[in-house]
């Protein structure tokens, strides 16, 4: 199994945007075969969901989120979900932001101090990024630093929603409500709103979308 994740980082970056559909009676099959210790199950299921998996990640905590990617299908592999439970789908996404917002909370209270530090910076200070990338690389960091101080829930909904997830598929990941997900994404958009702006400083400024 160790082998499994000893391809590197971009051996299994590149199973991004070619991910196996896997639906109903296929995918309870293959997680019994999980079930059963059976490698070639994992496998495919890996394949399938590894790009939610990670782009859900990579929202979240960025570099960080291949490590975790790796931890959430090892803990796939080693205590498999009853397929009563929910999708194999859901199950992981609920793990991988259980564990990505516990890595955010730590890298979040980092971040703040960050971009307040880059704030304080005289004018004309210069960077070792050319101005465009520096740009997003503070953005990205102001982001995640908002989103830390959002709660576990808040984060998850804004995560889930940003990268395409449906209602139906949000609902089903966090244990809500189909019909309460709208209202709980104007709330979290609103937290979010809020905390992007206490961190950069500018009640003014956009947040962004």
């Amino acid at each position: 199994m160790d082998k499994q994740f000893a391809r590197g980082k971009q051996a299994r970056r590149n199973v991004v945007g070619v991910a196996i559909g896997l639906h109903g009676a296929a995918e309870e099959s293959l997680l019994a075969g999980v079930q059963r210790g059976d490698v070639e199950s994992f496998n495919r299921l890996f394949l399938s969901h590894y790009p939610v998996v990670y782009g859900l990640l990579y929202r979240l905590v960025g570099d960080e989120a291949d490590d975790l990617a790796q931890e959430t299908f090892w803990r796939l592999y080693r205590r498999p979900p009853r397929a009563a439970d929910s999708t194999v789908r859901a199950w992981l996404c609920r793990v991988a932001l259980n564990l990505g917002h516990n890595a955010l909370r730590g890298a979040g209270r980092r971040e703040t101090y960050e971009v307040r530090y880059q704030a304080a910076l005289p004018a004309g200070t210069e960077s070792t990024l050319p101005e465009a990338a520096a740009q997003a690389a503070d953005e990205r960091r102001q982001v995640r630093a908002a989103l830390a101080r959002l709660t576990r829930r808040e984060a998850s909904l804004l995560v889930l929603r940003y990268g395409g997830a449906s209602y139906r598929e949000i609902a089903e990941t966090l244990g809500v409500a189909p019909t309460s997900v709208g209202t709980m994404l104007r709330r979290a958009e609103a937290a979010f709103a809020r905390a992007y702006r206490a961190i950069v400083g500018d009640g003014e400024r956009s947040v962004p979308e």
